[in-house]
């Protein structure tokens, strides 16, 4: 359930997406997207369509029981950058690095396919460090860069901007085939409302 601030956030976030043509709101099955797609969807005139496979990543059965320094002993970062050579690697019912990639590399063909411009995906911080991670990296996107993506900050209601390209071709390395980030994680809100790593918060 979303708190009181992330209510705020979602509100701001209504507010600074009105007027950007948004098309078509897509969000995550899990409760607190799907509130925040609440939110926003009648601020911006259109429906919610919920797809199955935009949820967070799958901590091991117990993960949240354990104690907080036990949690970031064995955090999913941890767990995949410590095995490097073992992407398929699923722990006690925990989601591997390669099962979680293959939800990315699946939403990512599906809004290909569905070739709905301006669709905004209401989502999670892990899901969309690996969207940011496949879509710089590519092929060489493995676990050992798991650790990385605590680099790439994540705001809660941020927004990114992705683009599908059918370039390519020519001598000009600009012009690219397949997908480009835009921007990464823009704040939607006033400065007091931000949280997240890299934003107000620890992003624990």
């Amino acid at each position: 359930m979303l708190s009181d601030r992330g209510r705020a956030q979602a509100e701001a976030a209504a507010g600074a997406l009105s007027g950007l043509g948004i098309a078509r709101i897509v969000s995550s099955p899990l409760g607190r997207a799907r509130e925040t797609a609440a939110v926003l969807a009648p601020a911006l005139g259109i429906e919610t369509v919920v797809w199955e496979g935009l949820e967070e990543l799958r901590e091991p059965e117990g993960y949240t029981l354990l104690p907080r320094s036990e949690q970031e002993r064995h955090r999913w970062s941890n767990r995949m950058s410590s095995r490097p050579d073992e992407p398929s690697h699923r722990p006690d019912g925990g989601e591997s690095f390669a099962d979680l990639l293959a939800r990315v590399d699946g939403a990512r063909e599906r809004l290909v396919a569905d070739a709905i411009d301006e669709t905004l995906l209401v989502g999670h911080g892990i899901f969309f460090r690996f969207m940011f991670a496949r879509t710089l990296l590519g092929d060489e996107f493995g676990p050992r860069h798991a650790d990385w993506l605590w680099r790439i900050g994540s705001l809660n209601c941020g927004l990114s901007t992705f683009d599908h390209l059918s370039g390519g071709g020519s001598a000009d390395p600009a012009d690219i085939a397949g997908w480009r980030c835009v921007t990464w994680m823009a704040p939607t809100g006033p400065p007091q409302l931000i949280t997240g790593t890299g934003g107000g918060g620890p992003g624990f």
